[in-house]
């Protein structure tokens, strides 16, 4: 078994890859976050997704994924995550047998999974191909608008919704998939011409819109900061084959909403948009407040 033991430097080409300036990861100010429990720098929870779906497209063989759900348009994933990952943690992920389901809006091919660091449970969930976008925008999303067209870092004032402008840069995908034990010539190689962003990248540049609209709203994430608690992400393989270098990638965030018999949680639900107004990807993104953490515990 391979031995995938993670270091700063990991967290650090995850960090600078993404734009995520969360103090949780940051090798000097972690103990700037009061309260802070996790005793040092954590792993980013999508450089965690990326280390999963890497190790889903190695252990295709092993995991006798049938062709047909292979060219399902749309790749699910979902994740509870039940603790951190430190520098020095070794990762292993348990996957198990796949099974086909079938409802009245199509196909799905799921894959339970565990991910574990030092044999501790970090992330439970699922990896499913589907036949259709098990999330939607809600009603209230606004429609027929041309995000960029509109200033980064603004908000819609019909909904409250927050812009943040990203650009699909290989370099730091190479980076991102480095910091997740990824092999970046299988999805970039300048010598055969290709370009194949991993699913996870661009929805990884959720971190930092997130933050930023903390920020624009006066959030202090030091004395009262956020972590997740849950991540329902799906994307549209067929527009992410055809994204390239230096491509405009609207991230939307619309305002955060109580999760109902949680207490504290908020959900966000995420958009990314590429050349037109079909998203590239729906997530929803679920944020628990660190102190209602430690008073749970």
């Amino acid at each position: 078994m391979e031995n995938f033991q993670l270091s700063q430097i990991h967290i650090e080409a995850a960090r600078n890859s993404t734009d995520d300036f969360n103090l949780f990861h940051d090798k000097n100010r972690w103990n700037w976050i009061v309260n802070n429990p996790f005793s040092g720098p954590i792993a980013l929870g999508f450089q965690l997704g990326c280390f999963i779906e890497t190790q889903f497209q190695h252990r295709q063989a092993e995991l006798n994924t049938p062709e047909s759900s292979q060219s399902f348009a749309y790749s699910v994933f979902e994740f509870t995550f039940a603790g951190v990952v430190n520098p020095g943690d070794r990762l292993t992920l348990d996957i198990k047998p796949g099974k086909s389901s079938e409802s009245a809006i199509g196909k799905q091919y799921s894959n339970r999974l565990l991910l574990k660091a030092n044999d501790k449970a970090v992330i439970l969930g699922f990896k499913r191909e589907s036949e259709f976008s098990p999330i939607q925008l809600p009603d209230d999303f606004p429609n027929n608008i041309e995000w960029g067209m509109r200033a980064d870092r603004t908000f819609d004032q019909a909904t409250q919704c927050f812009l943040k402008r990203k650009y699909m840069i290989v370099g730091n995908a190479k980076n991102f998939l480095t910091s997740a034990f990824g092999e970046q010539s299988e999805y970039i190689d300048e010598f055969a011409d290709k370009v194949r962003f991993p699913q996870m990248y661009p929805m990884s540049l959720l971190s930092s819109a997130l933050l930023e609209r903390a920020q624009a709203i006066g959030h202090d994430l030091i004395k009262d900061p956020m972590i997740y608690s849950s991540h329902k992400l799906c994307i549209d393989k067929r527009q992410l084959e055809n994204l390239r270098s230096n491509d405009v990638l609207n991230l939307v965030v619309t305002p955060e909403v109580e999760v109902p018999g949680t207490g504290s949680k908020v959900s966000h639900i995420c958009a990314g948009f590429v050349k037109e107004n079909i998203p590239l990807f729906i997530a929803q993104i679920v944020l628990l407040p660190l102190s209602a953490m430690l008073n749970k515990d």
